[in-house]
């Protein structure tokens, strides 16, 4: 069964069932969200002890806490032991100091210990309270504040998950001249009916923008920057699409400045916030610049496969819903230690492109719906076409791949991640204690 999912994913073009199937879908959630890592979360949402905050591996539930004793991190899988309800609802996040299921009561504290069960004598002579609390997940860790879990104790460290793909999480988070940034402003969610890998190659696609967001391109960049589409995403634009190893994937646009393409115009306070960065990578020749030229996402779109996308001023998690169905959390990003007209332009910048009534998404969306419309109705064309710029590509690093902007290296990068999961052995999920007789 496992070649037969591999065998979906060939050099130049994808099987139709690798989107369309409930089945593949189900072996995803084994393959994929259970045995590599998977965005979880930022610190900045739970700063204090307390907080917790309700999300998904794949169609998991968890929640990620920071308990009130210690003040450390936990990841939980967000159900309670006695029945298996949720403790908290999906997406959900606040502060309390314990979890009570609202179906008999039994409550637990935030590092996931039952502490207290109603009519406790009731309970059989050999009931212990220590061997019922929340199942942990098995490995969970963080990088520059985002935090990464995984079902799979045997999977490799985050560190080396990340690769290539780290050094533009700290491009990201050293914009800020505290080298912190902070996810407290809401988020954008919306939620389609179609497969959650077709929002993956969207994020990483140059390809359709000069169609799909051409009113934006020609009508509203030109009266910005004085160009069009041509200057960034044309035949001539030196911008790069890139694969990075392990599924990451890469849109290079750091030979621009796009800061202007999106939401307001610069802000006046841009001079002293750009010092301090500058001030605080004194010793690094070149990297403030390098951090500077990125604002912070606005130089690339980057894919931590398989759910985590930075494009912009937005961290965008994608969450599978099931086979046919994906919702998607767009969180724009502040900056700790800059003036508040800067951390005001990034939001209106997010808001500019990526909210409800913005220039982009819905655009995005809207083709979503019609690619899952094809797809299930068109039975009799099994393959999609993956081939645009595999003569043209070149080496990047140790294991990447980069060409034109406009070309499908970054989708390949993905697909061949994909092929490889799904062809290996299935991980063992998280498995409960010995069932107490």
């Amino acid at each position: 069964m496992a070649d037969l999912f591999a065998s979906l994913v060939q050099a130049r073009r994808v099987h139709r069932r690798a989107f369309v199937d409930p089945e593949v879908f189900a072996q995803e959630m084994a393959k994929i969200f259970s045995a590599t890592w998977v965005y979880l979360g930022h610190e900045s949402e739970l700063a204090v002890p307390g907080s917790y905050k309700a999300t998904t591996m794949g169609t998991q539930p968890v929640l990620l806490t920071r308990d009130v004793e210690s003040g450390r991190l936990h990841g939980l899988v967000n159900a309670c032991r006695h029945r298996g309800l949720p403790l908290a609802e999906d997406h959900s996040c606040g502060k309390k100091r314990y979890l009570v299921c609202p179906y008999h009561g039994w409550t637990f504290d935030l590092a996931g210990r039952l502490v207290g069960v109603p009519m406790r004598d009731r309970q059989s002579s050999d009931f212990d309270e220590s061997s019922l609390g929340l199942i942990k997940i098995p490995l969970l860790d963080s990088y520059r504040g985002f935090i990464f879990g995984s079902l799979n104790s045997a999977a490799p460290s985050l560190i080396d998950h990340l690769g290539a793909a780290s050094p533009f999480l700290d491009l990201f988070a050293d914009l800020s001249p505290s080298g912190k940034i902070r996810v407290e402003s809401g988020v954008t969610k919306y939620k389609f009916k179609g497969n959650w890998k077709q929002q993956v190659e969207n994020s990483m696609d140059g390809y359709h923008p000069g169609l799909v967001h051409q009113s934006f391109f020609e009508d509203v960049l030109k009266s910005r920057i004085g160009r069009g589409m041509s200057f960034i995403v044309g035949p001539e634009s030196p911008a790069k699409n890139a694969s990075l190893g392990n599924g990451h994937a890469l849109i290079d646009f750091r030979m621009f400045d796009r800061k202007s393409m999106l939401g307001a115009s610069k802000p006046k306070s841009e001079i002293d916030w750009h010092d301090k960065v500058r001030a605080r990578f004194a010793d690094r020749a070149g990297y403030a610049d390098e951090v500077i030229a990125c604002n912070g996402g606005d130089g690339f779109n980057l894919l931590i496969y398989p759910n985590l996308v930075l494009i912009n001023n937005q961290i965008r998690v994608i969450h599978p819903v099931s086979f046919d169905s994906t919702e998607v959390f767009a969180y724009p990003v502040t900056l700790e230690d800059v003036a508040p007209e800067i951390n005001t332009h990034r939001l209106r910048a997010h808001e500019d492109f990526y909210g409800p009534a913005s220039f982009g998404a819905p655009d995005d969306i809207e083709m979503f719906q019609r690619q899952w419309d094809g797809m299930l109705r068109a039975t009799s064309m099994e393959w999609l076409c993956y081939d645009r710029g595999l003569d043209q590509e070149t080496p990047l690093g140790d294991v990447g791949r980069e060409s034109h902007v406009s070309d499908e290296t970054a989708q390949r990068g993905v697909w061949r991640r994909w092929a490889e999961l799904m062809a290996a052995p299935t991980v063992e999920d998280v498995s409960l204690p010995e069932v107490l007789v």
